[in-house]
């Protein structure tokens, strides 16, 4: 005689307009597995609603009294709800099949025993009572007993918060290994699982180091320099961003945000003056705007006299970097050269005969108003660069043919011969010009052209 089969498991609920007013040891099994305060019918919905979804979402009857059958959308579990409802009373009844819910258990427990990462379950008074094998390696890995339970410290780990990170080490403190650990309810007990953070936290030490060795770096330089990160927050700057815009080290340790550091220039007077009809922040939106195409560089000129040059780029994860620098001296060198060559140019157009400079190269570096109304050119206004070859060519088509063109392209392309040398040609329009070549100090050339006598021509074209 074969043994009878085993009866699946019976739950049975009774509720009244949507409130568990009884139910059977089976089915208060069901509710204290369910993480919720108040066991009622959208309890129940949810708990069942993954195996039949067609549960319905309210209780209630159509008719006098209904009565409804749900069988589970998996073919291979043959449990069973039924729904007799009247009036505002409702009795549920499941009737469980144990062996697709065995083989799911057993799977479960399987895939959570032979989980890489240390999985485990406490009780309410923190013991614990369940250990998978990697919490298990993990402790003999670390030299400590087999039946070690409490390698984390799990009294500040709360379920639902976010992970905690643990330190390891092994018996004899010479190894350590770092996990994230976070628990989750399970019924009256809770599990806890943990994930190897080895990885993660060398990453930040490399990135912490790299951040020092960076800032170290910086530190020496004599340029202020200022890093925002992509929320426009300040992670980084040097000591000679403090001493540069007068903005104190403690402000800038607060982490503040691009505008607010503005705001700080602004108020330190280490902005140029503003245009009126600009709002601030506008301004400032317009210079973030274009340091994040790279396009900001400007020199600010100060009310002290001071000059900054103030550039922004765009860094690598959406991040800003703005440099400061003076060049107050380098302004001021530009200033005052800008000013004596005006003088020079001032003194030479004073003289009476063309005067014009040429580089080693070949490059015309300058000449006086009576060069430009001989020749009816003014070298400074081309576009290009104007070079000898240039005005040699301008110098023969307003004048006769003659050799003298060929000897002075040799004697001004010329490295080796740097003697004085004079010749002279005619123009076009009857008018005779002496040609003198002087050598200058640092290989410069000087041609003067001088309006000469014809009665007076020498008989030879060279001196």
């Amino acid at each position: 005689m074969e043994p009878p089969e085993s009866s699946p498991q019976v739950a049975r609920f009774l509720f009244r307009a949507g409130s568990l007013v009884d139910a059977n040891p089976a089915a208060l099994q069901l509710c204290s597995e369910t993480p919720t305060d108040r066991f009622d019918w959208e309890a129940l919905r949810k708990k069942l609603s993954a195996s039949f979804p067609d549960f319905p979402y309210a209780q209630g009857a159509s008719h006098d009294r209904d009565i409804t059958v749900l069988k589970s959308k998996d073919p291979t579990d043959a449990s069973i709800v039924t729904l007799d409802q009247w009036n505002d009373v409702a009795r549920v009844t499941l009737e469980q099949d144990d062996a697709p819910d065995l083989a799911r258990r057993t799977a479960i427990l399987q895939a959570m025993f032979q989980a890489p990462n240390p999985i485990w379950k406490a009780n309410a008074k923190g013991v614990v009572v369940w250990r998978n094998s990697a919490f298990k390696a993990l402790g003999a890995s670390l030299g400590y007993a087999a039946d070690a339970q409490n390698l984390f410290d799990i009294r500040s780990v709360e379920p639902g918060e976010p992970a905690q990170r643990f330190q390891l080490s092994n018996s004899e403190g010479t190894r350590t290994h770092w996990f994230n650990v976070t628990a989750v309810h399970a019924g009256p007990d809770v599990m806890y699982y943990a994930t190897e953070a080895d990885a993660e936290v060398s990453a930040q030490d490399a990135r912490r180091n790299f951040v020092q060795t960076f800032s170290k770096t910086f530190a020496e330089l004599s340029a202020g320099l200022v890093i925002f990160d992509h929320n426009q927050k300040l992670v980084l700057f040097n000591p000679a961003l403090t001493e540069l815009t007068g903005v104190s080290a403690d402000f800038l340790s607060n982490r503040c945000d691009l505008f607010a550091f503005f705001d700080q220039l602004r108020e330190r007077h280490v902005v140029p003056a503003q245009n009126g009809r600009v709002e601030w922040h506008t301004q400032v939106a317009q210079i973030l705007q274009q340091a994040q195409s790279g396009a900001f560089c400007e020199t600010w000129t100060l009310p002290s006299g001071v000059t900054y040059k103030v550039s922004g780029r765009p860094h690598p994860d959406g991040a800003l970097v703005f440099l400061f620098e003076d060049i107050t001296a380098e302004i001021t060198v530009t200033r005052r050269f800008r000013s004596e060559l005006e003088q020079v140019h001032s003194v030479l157009d004073t003289v009476d005969d063309a005067l014009v400079l040429f580089s080693p190269t070949g490059q015309l570096r300058l000449c006086n108003q009576r060069y430009r109304d001989l020749w009816k050119s003014d070298p400074d206004s081309s576009f290009a660069e104007y070079t000898f070859r240039d005005a040699l060519q301008h110098w023969k088509t307003d004048c006769l043919p003659s050799p003298t063109w060929s000897d002075l392209k040799n004697r001004i392309l010329s490295t080796s011969d740097r003697s004085a040398w004079s010749a002279p040609v005619t123009k076009v329009t009857g008018e005779v010009l002496s040609i003198e070549v002087a050598p200058v100090v640092g290989g410069v050339t000087l041609l003067t052209f001088k309006e000469i006598n014809p009665v007076f021509l020498p008989l030879s074209a060279s001196h």
